[in-house]
């Protein structure tokens, strides 16, 4: 099928063409549980932090950590400090896929940044600047929402 000669508004978006270019039904999204997300989120690693920008939305790779109930990131001087001190409300997004499987799940917490006073210091917490620079600062955002979503296997499907 071309897909320039597809009409946008006859497309089912729940199913999808094989490369036989028979029709299989797509799987059906699952709704993760609040206990899956927050424990997707306290494995840490690299998410990335959406924000308002002085005119186009911003997003950034970033490393964290869950500080419950917070996601804590480590930064220096920049954007990203500058949106925790004036209180801006963001977005963060982690994921994980298996692209041969076609399945994977993500993860979004919503909430406002916040600048952490430059004092605060807890060895425990294991946060390592990456890239070069001084990053001695610290943002968190504080959770106001987290949800995610889940896409299961199709191989049923297949």
């Amino acid at each position: 099928m071309d897909p320039e000669s597809v009409d946008p508004q006859s497309v089912d978006p729940e199913s999808a063409e094989t490369e036989s270019g028979m029709t299989a039904e797509a799987p059906k999204l699952e709704a993760l549980s609040s206990e899956d997300c927050h424990r997707l989120l306290g494995d840490g690693g690299v998410g990335r932090l959406a924000f308002p920008g002085k005119e186009w939305p911003v997003l950034r790779p970033v490393n964290f950590l869950l500080v419950e109930p917070r996601v804590v990131i480590r930064t220096g001087e920049g954007a990203i400090l500058e949106a925790g001190r004036r209180g801006l409300p963001a977005s963060f997004e982690i994921d994980g896929i298996d692209p041969l499987e076609h399945t994977g799940w993500s993860v979004l917490a919503t909430g406002r940044l916040q600048e952490i006073p430059a004092q605060w210091s807890d060895p425990s917490v294991p946060l390592r600047a990456w890239g070069s620079g001084l990053k001695d600062r610290f943002v968190a955002l504080e959770l106001q929402d987290v949800t995610g979503l889940r896409i299961p296997s199709g191989r049923g499907n297949r």
